[in-house]
């Protein structure tokens, strides 16, 4: 078996081989040359219809395997009325590559044809009927379903694949790693069909791979792509239902998962990129889901190579990302439900890792000011939207509790009985203590005071009721109550406090202009540091504090660093692009304050002091018309008032 294996992958490998270079004297001869320009990132003019050569090599190494009696599986398979189906669905997709590479197509076309190649397919026999159950054994029957199943993600791959062609030798060498984990997966699951002709696929474009690594002397193109990405959507729905895990139907999206991926990540990147505060450019909701399949250049090969990667280790790197997808495809394959599931777990956290590492603003949510229009709703600061929020709360801050907290002592079904009572009862509390009058953009420490109060209030009351109910067994521990108040405060302050801290958030990382020091990390220096990070008219980058306070050196206040005191400034300016220090102490030493000064003098830094004003505002005529109207502002004088 062994044998037979090697010489199916070697036979399309060796036609690959020496068919490829034939085909890019034939693009050269006939035109068919992909230009560089701004959103491509090669120099020099390149022969494309790489496809072709992958396209021969495929389809005359099956048919010489038709005839070949050492494989019987591939001989069955194309006396089936399925291999018709199939053969005739990737001759349409391979023309309308070659089609596309000739003379470019609109996108509307394109998919249109793509539909019609999967709905070939599906009426041969490959679908997506049924999908594992999570909680069982057993398969869901999709019913009719199954076609727009099978579309979807036989489309979908298939421009997965085109969009990651987009550096030399990327796209073929991935395909080369999913067909070898197809065929890898359907050998272990009995599909002996699927894994030898992934293994063709994976010859047939191994021997294309020297033509195409970089420095490239051809590309896929279309013809190559799309033929590529179809063929693999089709091979992975053959395995995706005859798995005996709960995952199974996780396989084929993981050994794809390089090219899905990176067209889920530009699709939800475009999108949130038109919510950006600072895009105007779009409006309505068509406009912003349009965006989604727009063409850009910070896909995740631009992007490692804008962190200045070079062109090769950025594929090689892909590579390895790739082969561990395929690997983890394998284990959830070969394992049982718990192993497959902490795998998954595994699997979560390191893409997501890998996706905060590519540094896109647009995928960092919770600082980009994608979410702060929200708060602008009215709906939001309604007592009533409240009241629906905490009453969701109190359910499951109990709920979490009790199943913590359960001992032998508890019936887990008194939990129906118990959880409407207390959902009842404490947001009756919030409402009765006032909570539900304050706003969701303007919370103070008082603010922050009142609602632990209020919150310890209601689970006080929860407990008193519960403890007077007709039935003893009904009572609830100490420990129930205490672990219902912590979840219970988490949450409720965590909703009033989000706003703040996501504002807090865009504003820091808004913040551009001159590098600037507080000096004095007092109550004064906090409300600078407060009001620059607020306020737009002030271009400005706080970069940390000053204070002669030994005990704070090293310490933090509103995530800035303290550096220490006037001795550390000298060498500070050295190290640090620092334009401008900002005196937000009231009660520094002249003598520091000279020596502040030299030093700033002799780094031509600039000082400026921060004052709080409380001027009175005149309410009729006076004499003194030299009196200034009276406001309440921050205030920074000018360097000139600080002069050595």
């Amino acid at each position: 078996m062994l044998k037979d294996m090697f010489f199916i992958a070697a036979i399309p490998a060796v036609l690959s081989l020496l068919l490829t270079p034939l085909v890019v004297r034939f693009a050269s001869a006939i035109g068919a040359i992909d230009l560089p320009n701004e959103r491509k990132i090669h120099k020099n003019p390149t022969p494309r219809l790489g496809g072709i050569a992958i396209y021969l090599s495929f389809f005359l190494s099956l048919a010489l395997f038709f005839n070949w009696p050492l494989n019987h599986q591939l001989a069955l398979f194309f006396e089936s009325g399925k291999a018709v189906w199939l053969l005739g669905a990737l001759l349409l997709v391979f023309s309308l590559g070659i089609w596309d590479d000739l003379r470019a197509l609109n996108p509307g076309k394109k998919f249109l044809v793509q539909v019609l190649a999967a709905t070939i397919v599906y009426a041969g026999g490959f679908r997506i009927s049924t999908v594992t159950d999570f909680f069982g054994s057993g398969h869901f029957d999709l019913g009719a379903l199954d076609y727009p199943m099978t579309v979807l993600w036989i489309v979908g791959v298939t421009n997965a694949f085109n969009l990651i062609d987009g550096l030399d030798g990327l796209a073929s060498g991935i395909a080369v790693i999913a067909a070898l984990t197809m065929c890898a997966v359907s050998f272990f699951i009995g599909e002996l069909t699927t894994a030898c002709m992934a293994l063709v696929l994976a010859g047939a474009v191994l021997g294309f791979l020297p033509y195409n690594f970089n420095p490239a002397r051809i590309f896929l193109g279309d013809s190559g792509s799309l033929l590529i990405g179809f063929t693999l959507a089709v091979f992975s729905m053959e395995s995706s239902t005859k798995g005996t895990t709960a995952f199974a139907i996780l396989v084929p999206v993981l050994a794809l998962g390089l090219p899905i991926m990176d067209t889920l990540l530009s699709m939800a990147r475009r999108v949130l990129s038109s919510l950006l505060p600072e895009t105007k450019s779009l409006h309505g909701v068509g406009s912003k889901l349009h965006s989604m399949f727009l063409p850009d250049k910070k896909h995740v090969h631009h992007q490692l190579m804008a962190m200045g990667l070079s062109h090769r280790s950025v594929v090689l790197i892909l590579y390895v990302v790739s082969c561990a997808f395929g690997l983890v495809a394998f284990a959830v394959t070969v394992s049982n439900n718990v192993g497959a599931s902490l795998i998954l777990v595994a699997v979560g956290l390191a893409t997501f890792s890998g996706i905060k590492h590519l540094r896109y603003k647009e995928m960092a949510i919770l600082s980009n000011g994608v979410l702060l229009p929200l708060y602008e709703w009215p709906v939001l600061n309604r007592a009533l939207f409240q009241g629906f929020l905490d009453l969701g709360f109190s359910g499951i801050a109990f709920a979490l509790a009790y199943y913590l907290t359960l001992d032998e002592t508890l019936i887990a079904g008194e939990f129906l009985y118990l959880a409407p009572i207390v959902c009842g009862v404490q947001p009756l509390v919030f409402f009765f203590s006032g909570l539900y009058k304050g706003s969701l953009r303007h919370l103070g420490v008082g603010d922050l005071l009142k609602i632990t109060k209020t919150v310890a209030l209601a689970v006080l009351v929860t407990g008193v009721v519960l403890a007077i109910l007709p039935e003893p067994r009904h009572f609830i521990s100490t420990k129930t109550l205490i672990a219902d108040f912590f979840i219970l405060l988490t949450l409720v302050l965590g909703t009033r406090s989000s706003f703040h801290v996501l504002n807090y958030q865009f504003q820091r990382e808004k913040k551009r202009g001159k590098g600037i020091l507080i000096y004095g990390a007092g109550a004064n220096g906090v409300l600078t540091l407060q009001k620059i990070l607020m306020d737009d008219d002030f271009v400005l980058n706080p970069l940390g504090f000053l204070d002669d306070n030994p005990d704070l050196e090293g310490k933090n206040v509103n995530g800035y660093p303290i550096f220490g005191g006037h001795w550390k400034l000298p060498r500070l300016l050295r190290k640090t692009t620092v334009e401008e220090i900002i005196i937000a102490s009231e009660s520094l030493h002249p003598e520091i304050l000279d020596r502040v000064k030299r030093v700033a003098r002799d780094n031509r830094v600039t000082i400026r002091r921060s004052k709080l004003l409380l001027e009175e505002i005149p309410t009729e005529k006076r004499a003194n018309t030299n009196e200034r109207p009276a406001v309440l502002l921050h205030h920074y004088e000018g360097p000139e008032n600080l002069r050595a």
